[in-house]
């Protein structure tokens, strides 16, 4: 089971997602645990991922606690169900609520046959 510190870890090393190669924006993950609240900003460009642990403005922002991130990672809970049941708030973009569903969810950065992941996402 992943758990979102290693989801971000992993995420991280990723470097380059051929299935963002269109893309260029940003996400951020508030991930709250008590009174605490980590910010994981998730830099796309062009396919370039680059993630920080900054709370800097981004074109979306997703916010949960910890355990609804960890379900959400480890593919317990999808990013929509977590949306509809309130216990996961976005704010910004709608489109990369969807593209940062396809970044938790999606297949590893050589699987073949998702080209059209990014067709609908912010390009530059």
């Amino acid at each position: 089971m992943t758990t979102t510190v290693e989801f971000f870890e992993n995420l991280g090393r990723r470097g380059h997602e051929p299935l963002l190669e269109r893309v260029t924006a940003t996400v951020r993950f508030d991930i709250s645990d008590g009174e605490r609240t980590e910010h994981r900003l998730v830099r796309i460009d062009h396919g370039d991922l680059h993630v920080s642990e900054v709370s800097d403005p981004a074109d979306c922002a997703v916010g949960a606690d910890r355990a609804v991130f960890d379900a959400v990672v480890s593919g317990r809970l999808s990013v929509m169900a977590a949306l509809l049941r309130g216990v996961l708030a976005a704010e910004g973009d709608p489109e990369l609520l969807v593209l940062s569903q396809r970044l938790i969810c999606g297949p590893p950065a050589h699987s073949a046959g998702h080209d059209a992941v990014a067709a609908g996402a912010r390009s530059s």
